[in-house]
């Protein structure tokens, strides 16, 4: 698990509300409020388009969107925005090419697991490896992810959070200001 904070910087916000200064309060912490939520989302797709890229994963599934959640969390002021990554270890039939067979065994990603097989357990398909010598117990095969996507996370993702809400709030305060002038249709 990852936890990611976007920081403004405040002379930066403090130049652009400069430029609307003819745009009510209630405007402004709407614009905010809505560059906000549009952050969230562009910053997710990004992270799930990223994870699934660099990961060498299948099409996006349901249980990569639940690894990056958002949470706007209103304030007084202004409004905190806090990204969640999930990067516990990673079934490997969720990768493209998956797993092949191998003699004793299989080969995931590059690794070979000996006495592995792939099988529906419990109702759940997936990849298991034999503790001992006996039947049981098993143990479910995972491919760790954490190492290989932090740092691409900090680097590719988070370093753009602040421009990316500062384009979708500049957006939302022009518009705002357009329609404040009559320039808009209602």
């Amino acid at each position: 698990m990852s936890l990611l904070y976007m920081h403004i910087d405040d002379d930066v916000l403090e130049r652009m509300l400069l430029q609307f200064s003819a745009l009510s309060d209630k405007a402004i912490r709407m614009a905010y409020h809505r560059a906000m939520k549009r952050t969230e989302i562009t910053i997710r797709k990004q992270a799930l388009n990223l994870m699934r890229e660099r990961l060498g994963l299948r099409p996006v599934q349901r249980s990569l969107k639940r690894r990056v959640q958002a949470y706007l969390k209103p304030g007084q002021d202004s409004a905190e925005l806090k990204f969640w990554f999930g990067l516990n270890d990673l079934d490997p039939l969720l990768f493209k090419g998956g797993v092949r067979k191998a003699a004793g065994g299989l080969m995931i990603r590059g690794t070979y697991h000996e006495q592995a097989f792939v099988a529906v357990i419990r109702g759940r398909r997936g990849v298991w490896r034999r503790k001992g010598k006996q039947r049981t117990p098993l143990e479910r095969i995972r491919v760790p992810i954490d190492d290989e996507m932090i740092v691409v996370l900090e680097d590719e993702v988070f370093l753009n959070l602040p421009d990316i809400f500062l384009r979708h709030f500049e957006t939302d305060l022009r518009g705002r200001s357009k329609l404040a002038a009559g320039g808009g249709h209602g």
